[in-house]
């Protein structure tokens, strides 16, 4: 009689673990999701997760992980059915390969909305999977640091809870600390996982960034891992990087001071590697954008020669990174912006701003070009020479009206125009430029005609003072007033016999007496 019931025990065991394991792989398939939870696939899935059987609760795990991962449906199903209260329950009880599993769970959840991620908090997720983080099991504790990035990740935050941000009751548990360990193993796949919830973490907020930044070892270890094998790794370093330097120049510095540029230029920047050479651009305009001082010291260790090459060889919306740091860099000094022009970054932005259908990387480009021009003459000469006054023009009046494309390149032009001190290139501009560009274009030439008056006999035999002359706008507006100016310069009868029709009567005049 024993031997039946222990027969019927295997078998039942046998058919619960075949049961199980076929609906994990299963769950693989997307076109078997709906079919299953058409059949209450949950309810069937719950008790297994408290089954005697450890294989059983883990491949149930899986299962549900696999389910949660396919939809926001399928996880509020997860949540409907409390069975996180459940799951969370046994996850700091279990062994290593169920808390794998659970962790997966938990993530698959949490990476759909807010709301979900917020459901896993409030059913007591966050303080066991802190604790998974002190596990042995690099896999353990890899699988845990995934679940609160998933949870962390979130901006805005759930009204329900007091504005309370996702990460910052993350970070209250004593996550920063565990991860700022993580981050420092030898073990790659759990360096690359910490370094992206630490990212994830600090962007929230300057005090988030803050408690990670100065967790003893977090940054040395990060600007370390720049120089490692693994790609993802080195993506990810730069990425938590950016994430916390973008608050405010003492953190930007701090990293600075962890000796990022060596590594960042040449094991990123210098990688022929785009999602790299991306992620290091974007991490060095976060650290740029603060000050004149730390953008001195991203030139001096040699970061803008290889972004122009990456400007030059790449033509995707990836350059936008790179063309941010040039025009912060370059906004600080005539010094910076000399060397961006010196290594040909203005023949790179031209072709930059000539990107069809990359909207924000033209409106970035023409922004970096006025960031050049505002510098100096000297410079502004440079670009002229490279017909950027042109092709900013030509950019603006392409512009959809009201657009930030247009909004940049008439700022842009607006830099060019008061620096330019080339008269020819200016009154090119009258025939073509609308009155909003044009009104800046008449001040400049009766600034250039009053400082050097023999430029005056030129600009009217060349035809541009007629052609002043004919501009059609409100008598009583900034353009009419400018024009003015110009006018005030040359004696009455030029004026008179340069204005539109009065040397056509002239000749008539002429004809008639004869």
């Amino acid at each position: 009689m024993s031997k039946l019931i222990l027969a019927s025990f295997e078998e039942y065991q046998k058919e619960r673990v075949q049961f199980v394991q076929a609906i994990a792989e299963l769950a693989r398939q997307p076109q078997n999701i709906e079919p299953l939870q058409e059949r209450g696939i949950m309810k069937l899935l719950r008790p297994l997760l408290l089954d005697n059987v450890s294989s059983i609760q883990q491949s149930a795990a899986l299962a549900l992980a696999r389910l949660a991962s396919y939809s926001p449906t399928m996880a509020e199903a997860i949540v409907t059915d409390q069975i996180l209260p459940q799951l969370i329950d046994s996850l700091s009880r279990q062994n290593r390969f169920y808390k794998r599993a659970a962790s997966y769970v938990l993530k698959s959840v949490a990476q759909h909305s807010e709301h979900l991620a917020r459901c896993v908090i409030d059913a007591g997720g966050v303080e066991p999977l802190i604790q998974c983080l002190e596990e042995f099991d690099p896999n353990v504790k890899e699988g845990a640091a995934f679940a609160l990035s998933q949870i962390a990740k979130y901006f805005r935050s759930y009204p329900r809870h007091e504005n309370k941000e996702l990460a910052e009751e993350i970070a209250k548990a004593g996550a920063i600390e565990r991860l700022s360990y993580c981050v420092q193993d030898p073990d790659i796949n759990l360096k690359k996982v910490a370094a992206n919830t630490l990212g994830e973490i600090g962007k929230h907020s300057v005090e988030l960034a803050e408690r990670v930044a100065k967790c003893p070892g977090t940054l040395k270890a990060l600007t370390a891992a720049l120089g490692g094998r693994d790609l993802e790794l080195r993506c990810n370093a730069c990425g938590c990087l950016g994430s916390l330097a973008k608050h405010n120049e003492e953190i930007a510095q701090l990293i600075v001071d962890a000796d990022l540029f060596p590594g960042i230029v040449n094991y990123g920047l210098k990688e022929d590697k785009p999602v790299l050479q991306r992620e290091a651009m974007q991490c060095i305009k976060e650290i740029v954008c603060h000050s004149a001082e730390l953008a001195k010291i991203a030139a001096e260790a040699n970061v803008i020669e290889p972004i122009i090459d990456y400007l030059n060889k790449n033509g995707s919306a990836s350059r936008l990174p790179g063309i941010m740091c040039l025009g912060f860099i370059s906004g600080y000094s005539k010094d910076l912006a000399t060397i961006i022009v010196h290594g040909k970054g203005h023949v790179a932005l031209i072709r930059c701003l000539k990107a069809p259908k990359q909207p924000y990387v033209q409106s970035a480009s023409a922004w970096c070009l006025g960031q050049i021009a505002k510098n100096s003459k000297e410079l502004t000469h440079e670009l002229e020479k490279a017909k950027v006054t042109d092709t900013l023009l030509q950019t603006y009046l392409r512009a959809q009206e009201g657009s930030d494309l247009k909004a940049k390149c008439r700022r842009a032009l607006r830099h060019m125009i008061e620096q330019a001190q080339e008269l020819s290139t200016l009154a090119t501009l009258i025939p073509s430029a609308p009155e909003k560009v044009l009104k800046p274009v008449v001040v400049q030439i009766a600034k250039l005609l009053r400082e050097q008056p023999e430029l005056k006999k030129s600009f009217a035999d060349d035809g541009y003072l007629s052609i002043l002359q004919s501009v059609k706008t409100d008598p009583n507006g900034k353009l009419a007033a400018a024009i003015k100016e110009v006018n005030a310069l040359y004696p009455d009868e030029v004026v008179q016999y340069f204005t539109e029709g009065l040397m056509e009567q002239m000749l008539k005049e002429d004809e008639q007496a004869s």
